[in-house]
């Protein structure tokens, strides 16, 4: 069944499915507490869950809360931890026991400054002149780019645009942006003409094969790896080939170590022999 939601029930909804796919247990404690509304008002959220989703939760009374049935269909999301701690961190109180940590990137953040004009052409679509720096080119110059994606690669933040400079599709590092940014039309690129963007890789991993069997097999946990017939373990990833390095660097497979217990995981041989084309 398609339901047209409005935007509130929705996030109202995706907290429910948060916590009953996370902590196996809803009460209207929890929406008391996050969206600072009071009993009676929680009741009526997960009421509205249930007139949408009648057989998706039932409540345990020896528990004091609903639990997820076997029809328990979530969204899309629920399986990133991240998001759950995000989220529910919004709702500790003050006096609680903060029981989860996380790690801010170390690089310096982007100042909203320098960005702006960045945002605007993403949002409309624009062909902006900007100032940027690169290692090639440390002072900086004039660069005419139609930008179409941000990108997080785990410690800094990219554009990925066309640039006519180099007359392809580029990443640029939003930090090295000086904010000085003029407008020149409608963006004359769009994702849809990026070959790298619109490509998607298959990226296999597994256990170093210098590894002995039980820590192979830690490892196959670590990373949530089959077991495949031929008795190794193996996982496969699927990455836009314009982020296929990011993702290599996240693994940490674009450099070998000596070390088996440092290396951990290695690219498949025959993936390794594929993706070859789109490493430097």
């Amino acid at each position: 069944m398609s339901l047209q939601l409005s935007y509130d029930v929705v996030q109202r909804f995706y907290f429910i499915e948060l916590i009953i796919f996370w902590e196996g247990r809803l009460t209207t404690n929890h929406l008391q507490q996050h969206f600072n509304i009071s009993r009676s008002s929680a009741s009526k959220y997960i009421q509205d869950y249930l007139q949408c989703y009648p057989h998706s939760l039932v409540y345990n009374a020896s528990k004091k809360g609903y639990e997820q049935t076997a029809k328990f269909t979530p969204t899309q999301g629920l399986s990133d931890l991240g998001s759950y701690l995000n989220i529910t961190a919004q709702s500790m109180q003050s006096h609680a026991l903060n029981h989860f940590t996380s790690m801010a990137s170390p690089l310096v953040p982007v100042q909203p400054s320098k960005v702006m004009g960045i945002l605007q052409a993403l949002k409309y679509k624009q062909r902006i002149d900007v100032g940027y720096v690169s290692l090639s080119s440390p002072e900086f110059e004039s660069r005419i780019i139609s930008p179409h994606n941000l990108v997080f690669d785990g410690s800094r933040w990219h554009v990925r645009a066309y640039c006519e400079k180099n007359r392809d599709f580029r990443d640029f590092v939003l930090t090295r942006f000086n904010g000085d940014c003029e407008i020149e039309g409608d963006a004359l690129f769009a994702q849809h003409h990026d070959t790298l963007w619109q490509t998607i890789l298959n990226v296999s991993i597994e256990p170093d094969p210098r590894l002995t069997p039980n820590k192979a097999h830690i490892i196959a946990l670590d990373h949530q790896m089959t077991l495949q017939p031929n008795g190794l373990y193996k996982r496969t990833l699927q990455v836009r080939a314009a982020l296929l390095l990011y993702l290599l660097k996240q693994l940490r497979v674009d450099s070998y170590q000596a070390n088996p217990a440092a290396q951990q995981i290695i690219l498949s041989p025959d993936c390794l022999a594929e993706l070859q084309p789109y490493m430097p």
